[in-house]
């Protein structure tokens, strides 16, 4: 067994040991992060759009809002790369004739 093998498989046992109190720590974090970044949301837009531009102040919801149209908006065409795959990683991709030496340049003659 190799060591990443062996990694993985103490992760996993440690994963299943302890996936009673992983879970519902999971679920409060995940809550958490969504109150917490709404909220931050809102302040930021009252603290900084509010006293420079005299908007309104935005709910908790429209915070939410704003973030998800700016992750549309902006994150729209972010592709995943060809490069980050196993494939590419073990190299598939880079031909067969990787370890190769280069080929004499010709001479002109």
């Amino acid at each position: 067994m190799t060591l990443f093998e062996e990694h993985r498989e103490s992760r996993r046992r440690f994963v299943g040991r302890n996936l009673i109190w992983l879970v519902p720590l999971g679920m409060v974090a995940g809550t958490g992060l969504f109150i917490g970044l709404g909220f931050l949301v809102s302040w930021l837009w009252r603290v900084t759009l509010g006293e420079i531009f005299g908007f309104r102040p935005i709910s908790f919801w429209q915070a939410w809002g704003l973030m998800l149209l700016s992750q549309i908006l902006f994150k729209a065409n972010v592709h995943r790369s060809v490069g980050a795959g196993r494939m590419h990683r073990r190299g598939f991709w880079r031909g067969a004739d990787r370890g190769a030496e280069p080929a004499d340049p010709p001479t002109g003659a």
